[in-house]
């Protein structure tokens, strides 16, 4: 009878060291890196994690490849990042440092245009992209 009480025993003591091991390792969050190639005629990136956008101009044609974002993290700032240098030079990254929070996002979408103030053409979709790890 003593030897089973302490088989008993000891089964449930490892019991509880194994699920306690278990349930101390929590998932990794991962950050979202959102893209999208739009007419072949540039690409558009949010990356999560660092709050960077990132547009590529992939067609010589003149224009500039543009990303339009606003934040829905309670600040409503809103702004674009451009890729002005040519096309086919390197994607352009700007940085931006954006409120954390768990429903923090941006949305945003990409257009080609003539000059800084030009008339848009080549519109993307709305894309969303999490501020914060999921």
């Amino acid at each position: 009878m003593r030897r089973m009480r302490a088989a008993a025993t000891s089964v449930a003591a490892l019991g509880l060291a194994f699920a306690g091991s278990v349930a101390a390792t929590a998932p990794a969050q991962a950050y979202t890196k959102v893209c999208t190639v739009d007419q072949n005629a540039y690409s558009i990136c949010f990356d999560g994690n660092g709050d960077k956008f990132i547009v590529d101009d992939l067609r010589a044609d003149g224009e500039r490849a543009v990303v339009k974002w606003y934040a829905y993290d309670g600040s409503g700032r809103e702004g674009e990042c451009e890729d002005a240098n040519g096309s086919f030079n390197g994607p352009v990254v700007c940085d931006y440092d954006f409120k954390e929070g768990r429903t923090n996002y941006v949305s945003f979408m990409g257009f080609t245009r003539k000059g800084k103030t030009g008339a848009k053409h080549n519109e993307s979709w709305a894309y969303t992209g999490y501020i914060t790890p999921r």
